[in-house]
This record gives C-alpha cells, structure tokens and sequence, in this order.
C-alpha cells in the first residue's frame, strides 16, 4: 500500500507497447510508486494477468486504478464527445456495461479495488430518459461491483458538478466515488475546480493532476498545458484538496508522448511533491 499523497502516473495503452515490465520500469526509475492504467485486452488471461503483477511486484509500482474505455469514443469536439463518449449513449450502453463488468473482473484479478470511467454528458434535465437510464445503469455497476469490494469512479469534467453530486445522490450507492480531474472541468467550460472541489470531497478517493486553458471556440475543448501553466492554479487546487482531508495517491496525467511527455511527468512530479510541501509545512 503506497505512502499518503503518494505520487502517481496515469499509462494509456501506447505506454505498453513493450510490455508491463517495460513501462513499470520506466515509472520506477522516475521515483513514481503509483499507477493509473488501462484494460489490456491482449493480457486479460491468466498467463497475462500474471506477468502484470510480476512486473508490478518488480518494480514495487502499485496499481491504484483501472480506466475504462470504450470502442467507438471520440474527443474530437463537444458533439462528437456528447454522441460517443462514455456510458451515456443509449445506443451502445448494453454493450458498454458489459466491458465495464470485464474490466472489473480484470482488476480484480489484479487485485485492485478502483475502476475508473468517463461516463459521458450526463444530462441536466433529471426528466430526460438518458438521465433515468444512466442512474439505473450505475446503480447496476455499482450492484455488480460490490462482492468484489470494489468501487466504481467517475471522472470528472464533461458534467458539472452541480449535476455530478446530484446523480451520486440519486444513486445512492456506497461505492460509487469520483476522480476529480480539476483540468477537465476547464476544458470543457465547466466549473471552477478549486470551487467544486468542497462540492464532491465526500466522494473524491482519487484524482488526476492535470492542467489546462478553458476553450476559445464553441464546440470545442480547450487545450492541456503543462502542470502549472494552465487555468487551474494547480497551488491552490491542491490545498484546496488537501484542506477536505484527501490523503489518496497524486496521479499526473499528461496526454502527450515521449520524451516530452517524460520530461512533463518528471516536472509534474517535482512540482507536486513542492505543493505538499509547503501545505504540510503550514499546516503543522
């Protein structure tokens, strides 16, 4: 079990291309003891399952969370976003729950509790049938979720969070939990996150560090900086959190690729550590 405020990263699938022992290695050498990852469909077997925990066990990287995703989704721009993303689209949701029940077999089998997912635009209007629909659905998740002792959490960020408490009230499930995602609520033009973070602290068990600039354009999100140098007032943010009592792992998500995505990470990281720092400091 990793340390309090422990320091995380969040892998997409391109990060194992080379396999687990690769990618963890490479956290390793970074001082990062957390991750984030996705389903690997290719490794969801006994033998691939295996070689996951070995490698994490290696490199003493513990697996906070699995991410859903789901085929089909685009992020291209706010109505492709609304028609594709998530659990919401009546369209594919049967099939949707069903990966969501395999993911969480699959963590499971990894021995980690958290299952993370985009739900998609949860509607405003409690009226509208997609809104019924998706507090019946995460009630099932949640039902499903629970012999296991896992918990289903919900990115923040394309809902407000005025909308988001509200559906974690109506559904009503111990288990249903939120990854707070302060850059997401910017790049859709949504709330402030330092603002909504006291909203959904009963519900926060872990978070994605990530920064970014509010969109320019309607339709369309705005765009991911580095840690610090977009709109959230990453200092701030963080006492924010911390002042709720969050003491779960700092999972820094930056969504570029290679050295610069590394060099992003490692920046991240010593920034992070700084903010700790200095709230920890002032508070005692």
């Amino acid at each position: 079990m990793a340390k309090e405020l422990a320091i995380g990263v969040a892998l997409g699938q391109r990060d194992f291309r080379n396999g687990p022992d690769a990618v963890f290695r490479e956290i390793a050498r970074m001082g990062i003891p957390t991750v984030h990852m996705p389903f690997l469909e290719s490794l969801d077997h006994k033998e691939g399952l295996a070689e996951i925990k070995t490698a994490a066990e290696r490199n003493s990287v513990e697996i906070t969370t699995v991410f859903c995703g789901f085929s089909g989704e685009s992020y291209a721009d706010i109505p492709t976003i609304r028609a594709t993303v998530g659990l919401v689209p009546s369209e594919t949701q049967a099939a949707r729950l069903e990966t969501v029940r395999r993911i969480a077999r699959f963590a499971a089998n990894l021995g980690v509790r958290r299952v993370a997912a985009h739900i998609g635009y949860v509607p405003e209007d409690r009226s509208d049938a997609r809104y019924t629909a998706i507090v019946a659905a995460l009630k099932g998740v949640c039902d499903h979720l629970q012999p296991s002792d896992q918990v289903f959490a919900l990115e923040t960020g394309q809902e407000t969070a005025g909308t988001l408490h509200r559906l974690i009230m109506e559904v009503e499930k111990k288990n249903l939990r939120v990854n707070f995602d302060p850059a997401n609520m910017i790049l859709y033009g949504n709330d402030d996150p330092i603002e909504a973070t006291p909203l959904l602290a009963d519900w926060i068990d872990g978070v994605h560090c990530k920064d970014g600039v509010r969109p320019e354009e309607h339709n369309r999100l705005g765009e991911e900086t580095r840690l610090g140098e977009g709109a959230v007032n990453i200092a701030a943010w963080i006492r924010q959190l911390l002042e709720t009592g969050y003491r779960g792992p700092l999972t820094i998500e930056r969504e570029t690729h290679g050295e610069e995505q590394r060099r992003d990470i490692r920046q991240a990281k010593q920034l992070l550590e700084g903010c700790v720092r200095e709230y920890t400091s002032k508070a005692w």
